[in-house]
């Protein structure tokens, strides 16, 4: 009964979800009921909870684009990508949803300001290291290149987006493990649970405090004469500002050219939403910190006082599989990834972002690895967000529910003005 109730309940979510695909789902659901035998009872168990799931989830905010979103024109804060000027803001009030399990609002602490220490080495890593190919100022190695791309999963065709990835590395571990029917029905709810919350809480952050993404910090770093806040004018840039810096870019994998945009392959892009804290960090954290919570529980897993766990494993990602196509119309190299421990994933992930110039290190972590990561009390970015979820939700899984009371996310129990 349990791998039809699963199938069901999965297959009634999808289709209301993604209506497009009703002949691919309804396929897939038709196949796996072959494999597994007829089921009626568990089917029908299975399809009302979907239905139910559905049916909780009727009054969630859009996460799609808000064309008529305000910017601010204020030193630091996020505008539009210049190198794609039309591509809007995404979740503006995504923040603003009912959550599906946390019991409380996590603190996340603001990121590091503008011009400190911690801001400034992190503005010259990213200014190197997340430079186009092009740029004389690039000094990213192969192997950094590489693990941009390897994360990447920026929405594109045959691609999807990080949570997927997510899922598709729990599955390999499930396997590797021959866990069963019913501890991996657990095992990724818990997960997608993690993640749905993770999304939810790290949106609300990201327009709370608005912060710049490196395409536009750099360009603007000087504040005196660039950007449409300057009012001073200068004689000179500060060193640390390139107006005609621009990042490697989320990678346009797989987007084929059209006749109105010939170069569409070619042109990167920086995610449309504000930077801080990085939606891979918290998303991949979460994912990964309440496997291991469970994994563990099950005796799956160990994890140690520094951290790191051994739950190892190898993966294949979708953006180097040897089928995938590079922006200059080349086929991308296979690449099997190993790693000895969930820690490496989480670490590995959130500074990825930095390699394509996306995103700031600190908007995932200030750890300089995965042990520092995991040491580090400062509260900033996306891993100890979505650690801290991920504690919460494992906390109380034995009693999980997808429609607890929502926390007042418009005045959160603590000071988080920017």
């Amino acid at each position: 009964m349990a791998a039809s109730a699963v199938a069901a309940a999965s297959a009634a979510a999808l289709l209301n979800l993604y209506p497009s695909l009703n002949g691919f789902i309804t396929d897939e659901h038709a196949r796996f009921a072959a494999m597994w035998g007829e089921d009626a009872a568990g089917h029908r168990f299975g399809r009302k909870v979907g239905e139910n799931v559905l049916a909780l989830r009727r009054g969630d905010e859009d996460a799609g684009p808000d064309f008529d979103y305000i910017k601010s024109e204020a030193y630091g804060h996020h505008r539009e990508d210049p190198l794609n000027p039309t591509q809007g803001f995404l979740g503006v009030h995504y923040g603003q949803t009912r959550p599906f399990a946390i019991s409380t609002w996590h603190v996340l602490a603001k990121h590091p300001l503008i011009g400190s220490p911690v801001y400034t080495a992190h503005h010259s890593q990213v200014y190197t290291k997340g430079a186009a190919a092009s740029l004389s100022v690039v000094n990213r190695t192969s192997l950094e290149t590489l693990l941009g791309l390897f994360w990447a999963y920026d929405g594109v065709k045959d691609i999807g987006t990080p949570p997927r990835l997510y899922n598709q590395i729990m599955r390999i571990i499930s396997m590797d493990k021959g866990l069963s029917t019913e501890h991996n029905a657990r095992l990724f709810l818990l997960i997608n649970v993690a993640m749905a919350d993770a999304g939810i809480e790290a949106w609300w952050y990201k327009y709370h405090f608005d912060l710049w993404r490196p395409i536009i910090g750099i360009r603007e770093y000087d504040k005196s004469c660039m950007g449409p806040a300057a009012t001073i004018g200068a004689s000179a840039l500060d060193p640390a500002c390139d107006p005609f810096w621009h990042p490697l870019g989320a990678p346009k994998t797989n987007v084929v050219p059209t006749a109105n945009m010939p170069d569409e392959r070619i042109r990167s892009f920086t995610p449309p939403f504000p930077a801080y804290p990085s939606g891979h960090a918290t998303f991949g954290a979460a994912a990964f910190h309440i496997a291991r919570l469970y994994l563990k529980s099950i005796n799956e897993a160990t994890i140690n006082a520094n951290g790191t766990d051994n739950v190892a494993f190898k993966v294949v990602s979708d953006e180097l599989n040897g089928k995938s196509i590079d922006p200059d119309d080349t086929v991308r190299a296979r690449h099997v990834r190993t790693f000895s421990g969930l820690h490496e994933a989480i670490f590995e992930n959130a500074i990825s972002r930095v390699f394509l110039g996306v995103h700031w290190r600190f908007d995932g972590t200030t750890g300089t690895d995965p042990i520092s990561m995991w040491s580090a009390t400062d509260n900033i970015g996306g891993v100890p967000l979505g650690r801290a979820i991920a504690d919460d939700i494992f906390q109380k899984s034995d009693s999980l529910s997808l429609a607890p009371s929502p926390p007042n996310v418009n005045a959160p129990p603590f000071d988080a003005t920017p």
